[in-house]
């Protein structure tokens, strides 16, 4: 809980800070990539050209407390690179990286696929809400039997943490990897009411019914949705730090061969 509570600030700037501290703190080096008002941070962890990307946006929507979205992601984020750190013997090409922009529209996503290069991108992990309810749910977008997810989207390894496989979430970051054709999964943690909910958006989704205003209203009275934008549960109160952890070390088992 610690890296949300210093994470936590309805101030962006604060935000970015506390993020680059604890980086400081971890002892990894990270990058800075600026392009006008915004600034992604990237922990490169034996990159070359060809790199898996993990990412979580630190941004925050006006008026909100940002702890689950997105601090929650943030923490999950700065878990992984802190274990990571600590093991010489992981020899994958990841980029680590906080994005900024997501809350106006994914613009630093945008211009980090823009300056790395998709061709250089295998694939991304995304990681938005992951402090809410007990259960980690994964949209694998078809990407189940796809090698590049091989050990992550295991049998073995969902099992192990009871991770749900569910065809619908809400888009973020992700979709600027998705219209770009990088293969990619989202992740985030949430209570049985948003499991079933999103689970009945995927049916409708693969049975060709559309999305209607009855589905938008209720999706805005998820407990989930609140905890978001300044919703009644947009306080760090809110967060459930074994979600955090438990995400951290599904991510963590799922990287290492």
């Amino acid at each position: 809980m610690e890296y949300i509570k210093r994470i936590v600030s309805f101030d962006n700037n604060a935000r970015k800070e506390s993020i680059k501290s604890i980086l400081n703190e971890i002892g990894v080096d990270f990058q800075i990539q600026k392009f006008d008002d915004a600034e992604n941070i990237i922990v490169p962890f034996n990159s070359d050209e060809k790199r898996l990307t993990i990412g979580a946006h630190w941004d925050v929507e006006e008026g909100s407390t940002g702890a689950n979205d997105n601090a929650s992601g943030c923490a999950v984020l700065l878990h992984v690179i802190k274990d990571m750190s600590l093991k010489s013997d992981f020899k994958g090409n990841v980029d680590f990286v906080f994005f900024d922009g997501e809350e106006k529209g994914s613009i630093g996503a945008k211009h980090y696929i823009e300056t790395v290069g998709s061709g250089n991108i295998i694939s991304m992990i995304n990681l938005d809400m992951c402090g809410f309810g007990s259960e980690i749910l994964i949209n694998d977008k078809g990407n189940f039997e796809n090698p590049l997810f091989s050990r992550i989207l295991s049998k073995e390894v969902l099992d192990r943490y009871k991770v749900q496989l569910i065809g619908f979430m809400p888009q973020g970051d992700d979709y600027l990897f998705e219209i770009n054709n990088i293969p990619n999964i989202s992740v985030c943690t949430a209570d049985a009411e948003a499991k079933e909910f999103f689970a009945a958006l995927a049916d409708k989704i693969r049975t060709n019914q559309p999305i209607d205003e009855n589905d938008q209203n209720q999706f805005m009275t998820l407990r989930l949705t609140k905890t978001m934008h300044g919703g009644e549960f947009d306080d760090i109160s809110s967060i459930n730090e074994e979600a955090v952890r438990m995400t951290a070390a599904y991510l963590l088992d799922g990287l290492m061969k």
